[in-house]
């Protein structure tokens, strides 16, 4: 495609350039979005800042004019340009999955906030049942040293010769 620009006009109330040209091309009739984008590149512009307004061919050649106009900042083409029903209908919709990305985004905070209490509850529910645990354990080996103590002093106790007097007595 080579396009060949035949009238610029600078419109500074409106902080734009209007562009007029004429392109060549193969085939089918470039789409307006290829030919904003080659505008931009040709005239160093940001794409966003290039709306083609019209193409018109010339009938059955491959040639055709157009006129352009290409903003100075995104801000002004804001202020000017009318939003369509389909460019209002994409901007819902980029609204709505920004909506659902933050609603996602809230929810696993929470879910994570939710998640590192319970595991403090864990924790503290733990450190409340350790020293009980401690407790139970220090207790036995008390038992068993005491009953180790009772056993011992049972067998230094004079059991069997008084088994044996009974024996003998009989």
């Amino acid at each position: 495609m080579k396009i060949t620009i035949t009238e610029k006009k600078d419109n500074k109330l409106l902080n734009r350039l209007e562009v007029k040209g004429t392109l060549e091309f193969e085939q089918v009739t470039p789409s307006n979005a290829k030919l904003s984008e080659a505008l931009a590149k040709e005239l160093n512009n940001k794409l966003e800042l290039v709306i083609v307004k019209s193409i018109y061919n010339e009938f059955g050649q491959q040639n055709g004019t157009f006129f352009a106009i290409i903003y100075d900042s995104l801000e002004a083409k804001e202020k000017i340009e009318m939003n369509t029903k389909h460019l209002k209908k994409q901007a819902a919709e980029v609204a709505k999955k920004t909506e659902e990305e933050k609603a996602a985004a809230e929810e696993a905070k929470q879910k994570e906030a939710e998640e590192k209490a319970q595991a403090a509850e864990k924790l503290a529910e733990e450190k409340k049942e350790a020293p009980e645990e401690v407790e139970k354990a220090e207790e036995p080996q008390k038992e068993t040293v005491s009953e180790e103590k009772k056993e011992s002093a049972e067998e230094k106790t004079p059991e069997e010769p008084q088994i044996k007097k009974k024996e003998g007595e009989e």
